[in-house]
């Protein structure tokens, strides 16, 4: 009969993969689209650019809303519009960074859109 040693310093926790991926709201968008082949398609569009367009729809949504509250509403007024002025201001960041910061997004090639 074989009998085992106790080991104290066995780690409960699995540490196989270092460099997981975070887990951002794209993914979870993509995670929930219907139709699998509209996330496949190979589209040259860097994730900066992409989150770009859902801050700047996001500002322009909350803007709008807030010119439709009545005057008395100040204080939710104000608030809506500082919210989507800062989701703007966000957007131009996203939309700036490629082309501030060179090297920061790879071209993607059409080579890279076959293999996936």
């Amino acid at each position: 009969m074989f009998i085992s040693k106790i080991q104290p310093n066995i780690p409960f926790q699995n540490n196989t993969q270092p460099n997981r991926k975070k887990h951002e709201f794209i993914d979870t968008i993509a995670e929930n689209v219907r139709n699998p082949r509209d996330v496949q398609d190979c589209v040259a569009v860097p994730r900066g650019i992409f989150k770009a367009y859902i801050y700047l729809m996001l500002g322009s949504g909350l803007i709008s809303i807030a010119n439709f509250l009545p005057k008395n509403w100040k204080y939710p007024k104000l608030a809506m519009n500082v919210l989507g002025c800062i989701s703007n201001i966000v957007s131009a960041v996203y939309f700036a960074k490629p082309f501030a910061i060179k090297g920061l997004s790879p071209t993607v090639t059409k080579g890279a859109c076959d293999k996936n």
